[in-house]
């Protein structure tokens, strides 16, 4: 008989040692792997490179302008016309034969370059079209 208890007593035991093997393997899948890599932030000019490679533009009418803003009626190439709300800032190119934004009238062809930034959509470049 007491072969059989040994028998049951190291199944037993085996049984723990493979659920404490599985449950350390699993804790260690599931935590994560912080502080193994320092964070590294961008530089100005690689944020500038990043803005460059989302640039995007549309083509449309001024249906409102500001000196912080442009709305324009337009649309990508291939997407529907839609109402897009740009924010100026001091990197935007007015290219408009000398006009400012302010200068820019409803009804205005124009094409904008753009970027999304901080969650804004913001006019690279604003360019009049001949009519």
């Amino acid at each position: 008989m007491i072969a059989p208890l040994r028998l049951a007593e190291a199944s037993n035991a085996m049984r723990g040692a493979v659920v404490g093997g599985l449950a350390l393997a699993l804790a260690c899948y599931a935590s994560p792997a912080t502080g193994q890599q320092p964070e590294v932030k961008a530089t100005p000019a690689a944020r500038e490179d990043a803005s460059k490679m989302g640039m995007r533009s549309v083509t449309g009418t001024v249906k409102k302008t500001t000196e912080k803003g442009l709305v324009v009626v337009g649309r990508e190439t291939g997407q529907k016309i839609k109402e897009w709300a740009f924010v100026l800032d001091a990197g935007t190119r007015i290219e408009a034969g000398g006009k400012s934004a302010t200068d820019l009238r409803e009804g205005d062809a124009v094409t904008v370059t753009y970027t999304n930034r901080d969650g804004k959509i913001v006019a690279q470049s604003v360019s009049v079209n001949a009519p």
